[in-house]
Protein backbone atom coordinates (compact mmCIF):
# COMPACT_ATOMS: atom_id res chain seq x y z
CA UNK A 1 0.00 0.00 0.00
CA UNK A 2 2.85 2.33 0.40
CA UNK A 3 2.67 4.32 -3.22
CA UNK A 4 -0.88 4.48 -2.40
CA UNK A 5 -0.78 5.80 0.62
CA UNK A 6 2.25 8.21 -0.05
CA UNK A 7 0.47 9.37 -3.03
CA UNK A 8 -2.49 9.90 -1.73
CA UNK A 9 -1.22 11.92 1.71
CA UNK A 10 1.03 13.98 -0.23
CA UNK A 11 -1.33 15.05 -3.14
CA UNK A 12 -3.18 16.51 0.24
CA UNK A 13 0.17 17.66 1.42
CA UNK A 14 0.44 19.87 -1.99
CA UNK A 15 -2.99 20.62 -2.17
CA UNK A 16 -3.87 22.36 1.08
CA UNK A 17 -0.09 22.77 2.69
CA UNK A 18 2.44 25.66 1.99
CA UNK A 19 5.28 22.83 2.39
CA UNK A 20 5.47 22.31 -1.12
CA UNK A 21 8.23 23.37 -3.26
CA UNK A 22 9.08 23.89 -7.10
CA UNK A 23 12.54 23.41 -8.41
CA UNK A 24 13.63 25.89 -11.25
CA UNK A 25 17.31 24.82 -12.31
CA UNK A 26 19.68 21.94 -11.42
CA UNK A 27 22.92 23.13 -9.90
CA UNK A 28 24.81 20.32 -10.18
CA UNK A 29 25.15 16.75 -8.77
CA UNK A 30 23.69 17.24 -5.62
CA UNK A 31 22.04 20.66 -5.15
CA UNK A 32 19.49 22.29 -6.77
CA UNK A 33 17.55 25.82 -6.71
CA UNK A 34 14.03 26.55 -5.27
CA UNK A 35 11.63 28.91 -6.86
CA UNK A 36 12.09 31.00 -4.05
CA UNK A 37 15.93 31.60 -4.27
CA UNK A 38 16.88 29.04 -1.81
CA UNK A 39 19.62 26.28 -2.88
CA UNK A 40 18.58 22.92 -1.87
CA UNK A 41 21.71 20.55 -0.68
CA UNK A 42 20.91 16.67 -0.78
CA UNK A 43 21.85 14.65 2.50
CA UNK A 44 24.17 12.45 1.80
CA UNK A 45 24.59 12.72 -2.08
CA UNK A 46 28.14 13.81 -3.58
CA UNK A 47 28.53 16.08 -7.11
CA UNK A 48 28.21 13.59 -9.77
CA UNK A 49 27.69 14.79 -13.82
CA UNK A 50 25.85 11.77 -14.11
CA UNK A 51 23.43 13.16 -10.71
CA UNK A 52 22.25 16.13 -13.04
CA UNK A 53 19.96 13.64 -15.12
CA UNK A 54 18.97 11.96 -12.29
CA UNK A 55 17.80 15.33 -10.77
CA UNK A 56 16.20 16.67 -13.92
CA UNK A 57 13.92 13.78 -14.18
CA UNK A 58 13.00 13.19 -10.82
CA UNK A 59 12.66 16.75 -9.75
CA UNK A 60 9.97 17.90 -12.27
CA UNK A 61 6.97 18.00 -9.45
CA UNK A 62 6.49 19.97 -6.50
CA UNK A 63 8.76 17.94 -3.86
CA UNK A 64 8.91 18.03 -0.34
CA UNK A 65 11.80 18.51 1.84
CA UNK A 66 12.63 17.13 5.44
CA UNK A 67 15.52 17.63 7.64
CA UNK A 68 17.69 15.07 9.86
CA UNK A 69 14.65 14.78 12.51
CA UNK A 70 12.62 14.16 10.06
CA UNK A 71 10.65 17.03 10.21
CA UNK A 72 9.23 18.90 6.98
CA UNK A 73 10.88 21.94 6.45
CA UNK A 74 8.07 24.90 5.30
CA UNK A 75 10.34 28.12 5.94
CA UNK A 76 13.40 28.70 5.49
CA UNK A 77 16.25 30.78 7.80
CA UNK A 78 19.08 30.59 5.01
CA UNK A 79 19.09 30.96 1.94
CA UNK A 80 20.99 27.75 1.32
CA UNK A 81 20.10 24.36 2.94
CA UNK A 82 20.80 20.88 3.47
CA UNK A 83 17.80 18.43 3.11
CA UNK A 84 15.86 15.40 2.32
CA UNK A 85 14.09 15.27 -0.78
CA UNK A 86 10.92 13.73 -1.75
CA UNK A 87 9.32 13.37 -4.85
CA UNK A 88 4.79 13.31 -5.86
CA UNK A 89 5.74 9.68 -6.19
CA UNK A 90 7.04 9.23 -2.92
CA UNK A 91 10.49 8.60 -4.15
CA UNK A 92 13.31 9.70 -2.07
CA UNK A 93 15.45 11.24 -4.28
CA UNK A 94 19.08 10.85 -2.15
CA UNK A 95 18.44 7.15 -1.88
CA UNK A 96 18.73 7.22 -5.72
CA UNK A 97 21.43 9.28 -6.19
CA UNK A 98 23.21 7.59 -2.44
CA UNK A 99 23.97 4.23 -4.55
CA UNK A 100 21.96 0.77 -4.52
CA UNK A 101 23.55 0.31 -1.20
CA UNK A 102 21.93 3.19 0.26
CA UNK A 103 18.40 2.86 -1.05
CA UNK A 104 15.94 1.41 1.78
CA UNK A 105 12.39 2.23 3.22
CA UNK A 106 13.75 3.58 6.61
CA UNK A 107 13.93 7.17 5.45
CA UNK A 108 10.25 7.65 4.66
CA UNK A 109 8.81 10.82 6.27
CA UNK A 110 6.62 10.00 9.27
CA UNK A 111 3.44 10.93 7.78
CA UNK A 112 0.37 10.11 9.87
CA UNK A 113 -1.41 7.46 7.86
CA UNK A 114 -5.04 7.06 6.17
CA UNK A 115 -7.98 4.61 6.36
CA UNK A 116 -7.39 3.30 2.94
CA UNK A 117 -9.13 0.17 1.57
CA UNK A 118 -7.48 -2.94 1.44
CA UNK A 119 -5.62 -2.94 -1.94
CA UNK A 120 -3.36 -5.97 -1.95
CA UNK A 121 -1.29 -6.99 -4.69
CA UNK A 122 -0.63 -10.79 -4.69
CA UNK A 123 1.55 -12.63 -6.57
CA UNK A 124 2.54 -16.43 -7.41
CA UNK A 125 6.11 -17.52 -7.42
CA UNK A 126 7.52 -19.96 -8.49
CA UNK A 127 10.69 -21.81 -6.49
CA UNK A 128 14.10 -23.39 -7.94
CA UNK A 129 17.08 -23.90 -5.24
CA UNK A 130 15.46 -21.62 -2.89
CA UNK A 131 15.30 -18.61 -5.20
CA UNK A 132 11.83 -17.11 -5.79
CA UNK A 133 10.88 -16.24 -9.24
CA UNK A 134 7.71 -14.09 -10.29
CA UNK A 135 6.12 -12.78 -13.57
CA UNK A 136 7.06 -8.83 -14.05
CA UNK A 137 6.00 -7.02 -16.80
CA UNK A 138 8.35 -4.23 -17.83
CA UNK A 139 7.20 -1.52 -20.44
CA UNK A 140 4.80 -3.88 -21.76
CA UNK A 141 7.04 -7.07 -21.85
CA UNK A 142 6.25 -10.09 -19.22
CA UNK A 143 9.52 -11.88 -17.90
CA UNK A 144 10.56 -13.66 -14.39
CA UNK A 145 12.81 -12.05 -12.20
CA UNK A 146 14.55 -13.17 -9.02
CA UNK A 147 12.61 -11.52 -5.82
CA UNK A 148 15.25 -10.28 -4.17
CA UNK A 149 15.11 -7.72 -1.23
CA UNK A 150 18.78 -7.48 -1.06
CA UNK A 151 18.74 -5.82 -4.41
CA UNK A 152 19.02 -1.99 -4.41
CA UNK A 153 17.65 -1.50 -7.96
CA UNK A 154 15.53 -3.65 -10.45
CA UNK A 155 18.46 -5.28 -12.88
CA UNK A 156 18.40 -6.60 -16.40
CA UNK A 157 21.40 -7.82 -18.10
CA UNK A 158 22.03 -6.71 -21.46
CA UNK A 159 20.57 -8.97 -23.85
CA UNK A 160 17.65 -7.91 -22.42
CA UNK A 161 18.13 -4.27 -22.88
CA UNK A 162 18.80 -4.94 -25.99
CA UNK A 163 16.11 -6.68 -26.81
CA UNK A 164 13.75 -3.82 -25.66
CA UNK A 165 16.26 -1.05 -27.33
CA UNK A 166 15.22 -2.92 -30.31
CA UNK A 167 11.05 -3.00 -29.70
CA UNK A 168 11.31 0.22 -28.92
CA UNK A 169 10.42 -0.26 -25.21
CA UNK A 170 13.33 1.37 -24.73
CA UNK A 171 14.05 5.08 -25.90
CA UNK A 172 17.00 7.04 -25.73
CA UNK A 173 16.03 9.61 -23.19
CA UNK A 174 15.44 6.40 -20.84
CA UNK A 175 19.24 5.89 -20.34
CA UNK A 176 20.30 8.48 -17.54
CA UNK A 177 23.96 7.14 -16.53
CA UNK A 178 26.85 4.70 -15.59
CA UNK A 179 27.28 3.70 -12.34
CA UNK A 180 28.63 1.07 -10.43
CA UNK A 181 26.97 -2.24 -8.23
CA UNK A 182 27.94 -4.34 -5.77
CA UNK A 183 26.68 -8.36 -6.29
CA UNK A 184 26.21 -10.88 -3.83
CA UNK A 185 29.50 -11.69 -3.83
CA UNK A 186 30.97 -8.34 -3.18
CA UNK A 187 32.34 -7.84 -6.35
CA UNK A 188 32.18 -3.93 -7.86
CA UNK A 189 30.28 -4.52 -11.60
CA UNK A 190 29.94 -1.86 -13.99
CA UNK A 191 26.28 -0.92 -15.48
CA UNK A 192 24.09 1.73 -16.54
CA UNK A 193 21.40 3.17 -14.78
CA UNK A 194 17.65 3.29 -16.87
CA UNK A 195 14.61 4.60 -16.48
CA UNK A 196 11.96 2.02 -17.00
CA UNK A 197 8.65 4.05 -17.67
CA UNK A 198 5.96 1.34 -16.61
CA UNK A 199 6.86 -1.85 -14.14
CA UNK A 200 3.28 -3.99 -13.66
CA UNK A 201 3.36 -6.75 -10.56
CA UNK A 202 0.46 -8.16 -10.35
CA UNK A 203 -2.82 -5.63 -10.55
CA UNK A 204 -0.42 -2.73 -9.69
CA UNK A 205 1.57 -0.34 -12.43
CA UNK A 206 4.57 1.59 -10.87
CA UNK A 207 5.64 4.08 -13.68
CA UNK A 208 9.44 5.68 -13.93
CA UNK A 209 10.95 2.96 -11.67
CA UNK A 210 14.84 3.50 -11.97
CA UNK A 211 16.70 0.18 -13.08
CA UNK A 212 20.38 -0.44 -13.74
CA UNK A 213 21.71 -2.86 -17.16
CA UNK A 214 23.79 -5.39 -15.59
CA UNK A 215 26.77 -5.68 -18.37
CA UNK A 216 26.94 -9.18 -18.92
CA UNK A 217 24.68 -10.75 -21.35
CA UNK A 218 23.79 -13.50 -18.40
CA UNK A 219 23.46 -11.08 -15.91
CA UNK A 220 20.46 -12.46 -13.82
CA UNK A 221 16.82 -10.57 -13.39
CA UNK A 222 16.93 -9.12 -10.39
CA UNK A 223 13.32 -7.53 -8.28
CA UNK A 224 14.71 -5.00 -5.95
CA UNK A 225 14.21 -2.59 -3.65
CA UNK A 226 13.24 0.84 -6.54
CA UNK A 227 10.49 -0.98 -7.12
CA UNK A 228 9.79 -2.77 -3.93
CA UNK A 229 9.87 0.66 -1.75
CA UNK A 230 7.10 1.24 -3.54
CA UNK A 231 5.39 -0.44 -1.55
CA UNK A 232 4.19 -0.52 2.49
CA UNK A 233 5.50 -3.88 3.11
CA UNK A 234 5.94 -7.15 1.73
CA UNK A 235 5.42 -10.95 2.72
CA UNK A 236 5.39 -14.14 1.54
CA UNK A 237 3.63 -16.84 1.86
CA UNK A 238 4.96 -20.24 1.05
CA UNK A 239 2.00 -22.88 1.67
CA UNK A 240 0.20 -20.65 -1.42
CA UNK A 241 3.18 -19.88 -2.94
CA UNK A 242 2.26 -16.27 -3.14
CA UNK A 243 4.07 -12.83 -2.65
CA UNK A 244 1.58 -10.28 -0.97
CA UNK A 245 2.51 -6.50 -1.79
CA UNK A 246 0.48 -4.13 0.58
Amino acid sequence: MKKLLILSIIFLIFSCSSGNHTVIKVIDGNSFQLSNGVTVILTNVYKSDENIKILERYLRSNILLYDESNEEIKNFSSDQITAWVYNSNGDCVNNLLTGISEITKNKTPKIKKAKLEDNRTVVKFEQESGVLHIPVTINGVEMYFIFDTGAGLISISESVAFDLYKEEKLQDADFIGKGQFSDANGDITEGTIINLQSVIIGNRELVDVQACIIHGQNAPLLFGQSALQKFEKDSVDYSTKEIIFE
